[in-house]
């Protein structure tokens, strides 16, 4: 967000953080909302599904430090998401403002899962009462539980496996409603869960989702949003081939045109007509 002030500064336009701050106290977070969920849906579209796809869920806490979060009792945000592994674009979200267990966010939970997809979770979600749910709404999981729980009030409906990396010594047991799949299998999904783990670290190392800048709950859900829309953004776009592929590739070519572009306004409608506006993208877009 400083990196934009500073291009727009550069480019004639007046703005800086207050000026930010002051607009998101009005602002309608809606607008973003539909904004990102409507990119969602696009990404969706460009890329196709399979009969059964692995969607891992998690969530991540943003600390707050400002003191007037601190005198709204406000010390962090949740921002719990999920990931499709097939078509490689995030979830619906959840920002939560406060303290939370993350099986306490069933509904959230429920609503934002494929039905062709098996949920996959760390021990944040394991309690019973919820797998019990998540099983009556016939949603396939596989969760890793706690060491403490008791294993024998476990449906019979069930399969519990054990893993034990030696090297650092650490139990892992998971429970999954899953059929017909050996322990293997089951190891082998429950490590794809880390793939929304590295999208946390992207969200936070290279588009600064927790380098909050602004001291309201609007701002910051507001802010959020702008992070998660630059993800898809990224997803979306296409740019040559000797720049690379990777999204931080598309990041860096991306920064590289705004130190080169005499307009910002002017060259994000170019850049990305088709995504934002529906219209048809020119042909010179990445010339």
């Amino acid at each position: 967000m400083r990196d934009l002030f500073y291009q727009l500064n550069k480019t004639g336009i007046d703005v800086d953080i207050s000026t930010f701050f002051k607009a998101c106290k009005n602002r309608q977070g809606q607008n973003f909302s539909r904004i990102y969920v409507e990119l969602m849906e696009k990404l969706k579209r460009q890329r196709s599904g399979t009969k059964q796809m692995l969607f891992p869920i998690d969530s991540t806490v943003i600390p707050l430090t400002s003191k007037l979060f601190a005198e709204q009792k406000y010390h962090q945000v949740k921002l719990l998401n999920g990931l499709n592994l097939t078509q490689r674009n995030p979830s619906e979200c959840l920002i939560h403002f406060g303290q939370g267990n993350d099986a306490k966010f069933l509904d959230t939970v429920t609503g934002i899962i494929p039905d062709n997809a098996v949920d996959i979770m760390d021990r944040g979600f394991a309690r019973w009462d919820f797998l019990e749910q998540m099983s009556q709404a016939k949603t396939l999981f596989l969760v890793r539980i706690r060491n403490n729980m008791k294993t024998e009030v476990a449906h019979e409906r069930y399969q519990i496996v054990c893993f034990c990396d030696l090297e650092s010594k650490v139990e892992y047991r998971l429970a999954t409603n899953l059929k017909e799949v050996s322990n293997e299998e089951v190891g082998e999904i429950y490590r794809q869960r880390w793939q929304i783990e590295l999208l946390w670290k992207f969200l936070k190392t290279h588009l600064k989702l927790d380098k909050l800048i602004t001291k309201s709950v609007n701002g910051v859900t507001i802010q959020i949003y702008m992070v998660l829309i630059a993800y898809i953004i990224l997803q979306l776009i296409e740019i040559p081939e000797f720049y690379g592929h990777k999204l931080i590739d598309k990041l860096r070519y991306l920064q590289l045109e705004l130190r080169h572009c005499g307009s910002i306004i002017h060259w994000s409608y170019d850049l990305f007509a088709e995504t934002l506006i529906g219209c048809k993208a020119t042909s010179s877009a990445f010339m």
